[in-house]
């Protein structure tokens, strides 16, 4: 009679190192940079990133819940599947209202292994994800060679900033 309930039981969800998803907490780097490789885009990761590094120290996925309005479960889960491929890590623990709150820290990038594809989101945001077929059939995905990515780096490179200023203004009107 071990189903799942018996698990919730356990005093410390980490003893075999192992959270309820079933993500190995002590993953090797090994393991964890192939997490990363695999780690498919989603909004709410991209999210809960953006956060991270607005705030720039350790917050736990409840504050990031009420910062992004998303539910703490949906939360919590991708904090767990980052925290997995180790693009954010434990940084702290402590006591609220006697249940332990995680606060976790953003893993400084590295240039071989982005988090996020700038590139492929600037596509999106433009609607170039896809182009005619030149048969005139459905549209074919884009297939970006590197003249074409450096490129388009250098267009977010230069507006990125302004994008940023916007939104601090716009945050700063919105709380006044």
């Amino acid at each position: 009679m071990g189903g799942p309930f018996f698990r919730v039981a356990c005093p410390h969800p980490a003893a075999d190192h192992t959270n309820y998803s079933g993500f190995n907490l002590m993953a090797t780097k090994r393991e964890k940079q192939k997490r990363l490789a695999t780690l498919r885009p989603h909004p709410v990761r991209d999210q809960i990133v953006d956060v991270m590094r607005s705030y720039g120290k350790p917050i736990s996925p409840t504050q990031i819940s009420r910062i992004t309005g998303g539910t703490l479960g949906s939360v919590a889960y991708h904090v767990r599947t980052l925290s997995s491929a180790g693009v954010i890590e434990l940084a702290d623990e402590g006591r609220v209202r006697g249940a332990v709150e995680h606060l976790y820290l953003l893993v400084p990038e590295r240039d071989d292994a982005p988090l996020v594809d700038q590139v492929g989101n600037l596509l999106s945001i433009c609607g170039a994800l896809t182009v005619p077929a030149s048969d005139g059939g459905y549209p074919v995905p884009v297939s970006l060679d590197e003249a074409a990515r450096r490129d388009l780096r250098a267009i977010i490179d230069r507006v990125g900033p302004e994008v940023r200023q916007i939104a601090h203004q716009s945050t700063e009107r919105a709380g006044s």
